[in-house]
């Protein structure tokens, strides 16, 4: 099976490394922060999908419904089906099991696409040093998505609160241009304690 990796190098010694669908896992590194700290992890492994439909509100991803508006989010048995646009809708599977989807309106996008988790209480603190999107906004449901840059760099970003109500973001982003927000994130959050952390420390705070 083809090796594949993430473009993302979190900068510390893998404690223990798995193998699914030819990734290398990380989950946890050497001297990694276990508990209390705000974290970002590498999720570029994770399964995701484009779905570009005429009629989207028709279909059911995972048994999933899809949102009825741009910027709503529906999360359920590990999977996460964000609302782009009228025919647009971006899915990922953040849980353990992986369901197939090859019909047409889906297209595979997990290795054109990095993605990081940011998960803390301060997490849309460092998301407002780094973009001008607004996911706290008063009667902003949660979880939602936006489209916005960070960094100036296009990206999708995802709100979810996990285990504890403990909010979080979910940030795609061009392959190319995931090391770059890694090192963002980190820049912008020395302040707040944000730390690189695994695979387990996000699937730990991940509900759905």
């Amino acid at each position: 099976m083809t090796t594949r990796r993430s473009p993302i190098r979190m900068g510390m010694d893998p404690q223990s490394v798995v193998r699914r669908d030819g990734w290398e896992i990380v989950p946890t590194y050497s001297g990694e922060k276990i508990y209390g700290d705000p974290f970002v992890a590498d999720l570029s492994h994770v399964p995701k999908w484009a779905l570009q439909t005429r009629d989207p509100e028709g279909m059911k991803p995972a048994g999933l419904s899809v949102p009825d508006k741009p910027g709503e989010v529906t999360v359920g048995e590990g999977m996460i089906v964000a609302r782009l646009t009228a025919r647009e809708c971006r899915l990922m599977a953040a849980g353990e099991d992986i369901p197939p989807f090859e019909d047409p309106p889906f297209t595979d996008m997990t290795d054109a696409y990095a993605a990081v988790a940011l998960v803390g209480l301060r997490c849309l603190d460092v998301l407002s040093k780094l973009s001008g999107v607004d996911l706290n906004a008063p009667r902003q449901g949660v979880p939602c998505a936006a489209q916005a840059p960070l960094e100036d760099v296009p990206c999708l970003i995802v709100r979810l609160d996990g285990q504890g109500g403990v909010p979080g973001l979910i940030i795609s982003v061009d392959r190319g241009y995931g090391q770059f927000i890694l090192e963002a994130i980190l820049d912008a959050g020395k302040e707040y304690g944000v730390a690189a952390a695994g695979w387990k420390r996000f699937s730990g705070w991940f509900r759905s």
